[in-house]
Parts: structure tokens; sequence; C-alpha cells
């Protein structure tokens, strides 16, 4: 990631960030690590692709939108506050 841009976490990093020590537990055991857990491990690599494909250059113009704060940033269009109450409900537009 970029100290200059407000970019979405890669695949690998949004892994990493799950393993931070966080405590967690599933049916009275606790969960040394959430990304190599049977009942965790699918849904973060599936969350991981999904970031993934935010910096994939063939899809990057299609998933993602700049930041309203940044001009160098962007990030997916679902995070990025509407500025028209058409986007919000289209009836209106």
């Amino acid at each position: 990631m970029t100290d200059s841009a407000l970019v979405p976490l890669t695949g690998k990093e949004y892994l990493d960030s799950l393993d931070d020590g966080r405590e967690v537990w599933i049916y009275g055991e606790r969960v040394a690590r959430i990304t190599e857990h049977p009942a965790f491990r699918n849904s973060a690599r599936m969350v991981a692709r999904l970031y993934d494909a935010l910096h994939d250059p063939q899809r990057k113009e299609i998933l993602t939108e700049p930041t309203e704060y940044d001009l160098d940033g962007w990030t997916a269009p679902d995070l990025v506050n509407p500025d028209d109450v058409c986007i919000l409900d289209p009836k209106r537009g």
C-alpha cells in the first residue's frame, strides 16, 4: 500500500491484518490463526480475492472510484459518499 494515497488493502494485507492477535473463539475453542482455521479460512480468502480484484489493472476502472478526500486515492464505489440524492434513490432522477 502506498503512503501517499488512500487505497484499499491488498488481499495479503487483509489476511495479515486478521492475524493481529485478536481474540476469536468458536465452539469453546480459541482460534490461534484465523486465516488457517477451517471455520474462517475460506471466507477470509474470498474477501482477500475481492481486495485483490480492486488492484487488478484490468478491473480497476470498473470496480473502483476516486476517493472524495484524496485525489490520488481510490476505493470501492460503495464506500464513496454519494454527492447526489439521485444516486441513493434513482426514482428521483
